[in-house]
């Protein structure tokens, strides 16, 4: 049986927050969804935290990798058990807080067939909730592609996107070589079949730590972004701005990477105001 929208959680290890992020979902307005919760091999006590949800809810379905595959490779096997016309993604650590964050999304791409992608306005917030920043990303289809090679225009968990598009460029890379910024490659690979955009409200949490702000995961993802302007320099504007502006910033998050998680956050919160 079909259902209009198809919601990928892949987890590992991510017991501690994970119910929030299913409540989110439980909660929403638009009730036409599937849950596939893509459990990578965890470790940790998460089946005893999914039970209560599992038996209550016919729409969550659970699926867990025998040994641990990696970001790219769950998030595909999610793809391949999705019935939904549209896909919509939530981490296990994020929360949905607009309640009719679906039901808007579905009502874009409803309304505007030639747009493949769409996400939201985010807020980030640390473990205790407090927020750091808000997420201002560009709206408008235009304004996406003149910044895309400069930044990730999409945060993951608020995106929703047409399944049939995705496929269609082959769901997220699983070379090695694209982890941790697999989601923005499957932008831009999006961006060449159809429009983005991003509605202005703000209607996810997203949860920055230490492993969002001083991990050499980030260092790693700096890296790869450039690997991604170069081979993509063709197909949208600014890319030698864009280059020389991601190499400064490598620099700088070698800087930066030093500091007391203190300053860190303070520093991403000025950065984000403007």
């Amino acid at each position: 049986m079909s259902v209009k929208v198809s919601i990928i959680l892949p987890t590992y290890n991510g017991a501690k927050n994970i119910e929030k992020a299913i409540r989110s979902v439980i909660d929403q307005s638009f009730k036409d969804w599937e849950l596939l919760i893509i459990d990578d091999g965890s470790t940790d006590n998460i089946k005893t935290v999914l039970i209560p949800f599992i038996k209550k809810e016919s729409r969550i379905l659970y699926i867990k990798n025998e040994s641990n595959l990696g970001i790219q490779k769950s998030l595909n096997l999610g793809l391949s058990f999705a019935k939904g016309e549209y896909i919509a993604r939530i981490d296990d650590d994020d929360e949905w807080i607009d309640k009719e964050k679906l039901k808007k999304q579905v009502e874009f791409l409803d309304l505007n067939p030639d747009y493949v992608l769409v996400g939201t306005g985010t807020i980030a917030v640390v473990e205790t909730g407090e927020k750091v920043c808000e997420y201002r990303l560009p709206e408008k289809d235009e304004n996406i592609r003149k910044e895309i090679l400069f930044k990730n225009c999409f945060i993951h968990s608020s995106v929703m996107f047409r399944k049939e598009v995705v496929l269609d460029v082959g769901g997220y890379d699983e070379n090695e070589s694209f982890k941790h910024v697999e989601d923005y490659h499957l932008w831009l690979l999006l961006g060449q079949k159809g429009k983005m955009a991003n509605l202005p409200d703000l209607m996810v949490n997203f949860m920055i730590g230490n492993h969002g702000i001083s991990s050499n995961n980030k260092l790693d993802q700096l890296k790869k972004d450039i690997k991604l302007i170069r081979l993509y320099k063709s197909l949208y504007p600014n890319y030698w701005i864009a280059l020389f502006s991601r190499k400064i910033f490598v620099l700088l998050f070698r800087i930066f990477n030093a500091l007391p998680n203190k300053f860190k956050l303070s520093l991403i919160g000025r950065y984000k105001s403007f």
